[in-house]
């Protein structure tokens, strides 16, 4: 039974994690979109560092190993 508890949330586990970076990912180009409309090309570099910058956070996280108890 600890096995399909353990598997059922990582499954969730995953879901949420997509759908956060989905959720993250939506907000900085909305932000970006009207950034680059006030302030021009500078904008665009900030809004390509936020998005570089979320994929790595997201990577790193994903890539860590989960502390559970043995």
């Amino acid at each position: 039974m600890s096995f399909l508890r353990a598997a059922a949330r990582q499954v969730v586990g995953l879901f949420v994690g997509d759908w956060l970076q989905s959720v993250v990912v939506l907000v900085i180009v909305a932000a970006g979109w009207f950034a680059v409309t006030r302030f021009g090309a500078p904008a665009l570099v900030m809004l390509v560092a936020l998005l570089a910058g979320q994929l790595v956070w997201f990577a790193r996280s994903e890539g860590r190993p989960s502390s559970s108890p043995r």
